[in-house]
């Protein structure tokens, strides 16, 4: 994938909320955080809620179809995940998302994004969104936001433990992924992600340990798993062993004893504090215990 265009300090950010409405406050702070760095426009009507939608789908379609089509605007950042970004993914052309050549900065349900951006063959930011920007995440992670924003290509590296299978130790491929309910809920749909060769990230929260081995099943019956090269796995949080005492590092283990591809866990990224920046669309190796992403 070729590089995406390049933000640097002073660029122009357009945020946008796609997705569920959000903390005000949050959402300001994280603002302010930006603009040490960068100039930030959004629209006046960010803040329009509606259920449980940051306003009408025809409102947060023409925002991130403006977005991405406003020369002036150098990367794409997200306010807050939720639930609404595949209601969109009709309304957005891909071929608009390949000549823009934006970065998009989210995750949670913007994974539906991530999905779309990869298959145009641009790169996306799998990170904290602007609510959390202000005060939640920690400074190391807003430095490392600014460090992945500006050099996607440049290589990051993280020691993880490894799931016994019988595949082999290594493996390369194009880095991928995002939250596993968002992913298995664009199955069988127009919009399902082109996994051949990729190594894949999952990651989610709020998911019981029958619910995350529903979702495996299905996708692993749907033959994903049959296209990937590696899976890294992130945090799923709030999902607690019910009565029956399985965990999801059960599930996990369970789903992934006879795979071919070498399985990683431990990755610190998704709905947790430390929630560890990636790069999407650069190349993904797995060596033993150690996911390496470079370009």
């Amino acid at each position: 994938m070729q590089l995406p265009r390049p933000v640097s300090e002073g660029s122009r950010l357009g945020i946008v909320a796609p997705a569920g409405p959000f903390d005000h406050d949050a959402f300001l702070q994280g603002v302010e955080w930006l603009k040490r760095r960068y100039e930030v426009v959004h629209d006046p009507d960010i803040f329009t809620s509606e259920g449980y939608f940051a306003g009408s789908d025809s409102r947060r379609l023409e925002e991130i179809n403006r977005a991405i089509s406003d020369p002036s605007i150098d990367a794409i950042v997200c306010a807050r995940g939720g639930y609404g970004c595949t209601r969109l993914l009709p309304g957005i052309e891909a071929e608009a998302v390949r000549d823009a050549n934006k970065l998009i900065i989210g995750f949670s349900d913007v994974t539906a994004f991530h999905t779309l951006w990869n298959r145009a063959g641009v790169r996306s930011i799998h990170a904290p969104m602007v609510a959390a920007l202000g005060g939640s995440t920690p400074e190391p992670i807003r430095d490392n936001w600014i460090r992945t924003v500006e050099q996607p290509d440049a290589e990051s590296s993280w020691e993880l433990s490894r799931i016994d299978n019988n595949c082999e130790t290594s493996a390369e491929g194009i880095f991928f992924g995002g939250n596993l309910a968002v992913l298995g809920a664009l199955n069988g749909t127009p919009n399902a992600p082109d996994l051949e060769g990729k190594i894949l990230f999952i990651e989610d929260v709020g998911e019981r340990p029958y619910r995350v081995d529903r979702m495996l099943t299905t996708l692993s019956q749907s033959g994903w798993f049959d296209r990937i090269a590696g899976l890294a796995v992130g945090a799923f949080t709030e999902g607690d062993p019910g009565d029956d005492g399985v965990s999801i590092d059960d599930v996990f283990a369970a789903q992934f004893s006879t795979a071919s591809f070498p399985v990683v866990s431990g990755l610190r990224a998704g709905h947790i504090t430390d929630n560890e920046p990636l790069a999407f669309g650069g190349t993904a190796r797995i060596d033993g215990t150690t996911l390496r992403v470079s370009d």
